[in-house]
C-alpha cells in the first residue's frame, strides 16, 4: 500500500513539472509592422557578415515591455529597440561566425595564456521555424514571453565597399 501511495505522489510531481517546450502567446502586447530581414556583407574580410531583423513597432514605446531576444534561422540574438526617422523599430543583428580558429597561447606559465577565448558553444532553438517565421521573446511583469512572426520579408542583400 505505501509504494502505490509513494508511485501515484511521483506520478502526480513527474506530471506537473515544468514543461520544456516554450509557449507562444497568440497576441503580441504592442502593435507590428511588417517584419523585413536583409543579408549583409561588409567591405573587409575582418568586417564579417550576417543578417540584420527588423520590426517596425507601431504602436507608441510603452516601459512595462521589454524585448529580449529574437529567434531566427537558427539563431539567436538581442533585440535591441531603435528610434529612426520617428519611429521604433526592433533590430536584431545574426553575425555569421567567423570560421577561423583564433591562435591559441599554451605555455607553462599561465599569466600568459590569459589572452585566450573560452570556446563558443551553439545554443539550441527551442522552437521549429519556418525560414520566413521567428520569435520574439520579450519581458513583461516577471514573466518572459514569446510571440511568433510569420512571413518575414527578405530584402535585397546590402554589400558594403
Amino acid at each position: 500500500m505505501r509504494i502505490l501511495i509513494l508511485s501515484i505522489i511521483a506520478m502526480t510531481f513527474s506530471l506537473s513539472g515544468c514543461s520544456s517546450q516554450k509557449k507562444l502567446v497568440n497576441k503580441f502586447p504592442l502593435e507590428l509592422g511588417e517584419a523585413t530581414c536583409q543579408s549583409w556583407v561588409g567591405g573587409r574580410p575582418e568586417a564579417g557578415s550576417g543578417l540584420k531583423l527588423e520590426i517596425p513597432v507601431l504602436s507608441d514605446k510603452t516601459d512595462d515591455i521589454q524585448l529580449q531576444q529574437a529567434y531566427f534561422r537558427g539563431k539567436i540574438a538581442d533585440l535591441k529597440l531603435k528610434s529612426k526617422e520617428g519611429k521604433w523599430i526592433a533590430t536584431a543583428n545574426f553575425r555569421n561566425t567567423n570560421l577561423e580558429k583564433p591562435d591559441i597561447i599554451m605555455d607553462a606559465d599561465a599569466t600568459k595564456e590569459v589572452g585566450n577565448q573560452p570556446p563558443q558553444f551553439k545554443t539550441e532553438i527551442p522552437f521549429e521555424l519556418e525560414t520566413n517565421e521567428c520569435v520574439i521573446s520579450y519581458l513583461k511583469g516577471d514573466t518572459i514571453k514569446y510571440f511568433k512572426i510569420d512571413n518575414v520579408k527578405e530584402q535585397e542583400p546590402l554589400i558594403y565597399k
